[in-house]
């Protein structure tokens, strides 16, 4: 294998590899059974005296 051809797979194979990898990370994050996890994330640093008053 020559290093032309070796470069070309990993240039070729590595961007449809992180094309993916990217595209897979965005689905699990945007899932809507993914919600109750995230507002629970977003608001577990707050505590009562840190929110805003009713």
């Amino acid at each position: 294998m020559s290093h032309d051809l070796a470069l070309f797979l990993a240039k070729t194979f590595g961007l449809f590899y992180l094309m993916g990898f990217f595209i897979l990370i965005v689905i699990h994050t945007y899932r809507p059974s993914r919600k109750p996890a995230a507002e629970r994330a977003a608001t577990s640093i707050l505590t009562a005296e840190d929110r805003p008053c009713p």
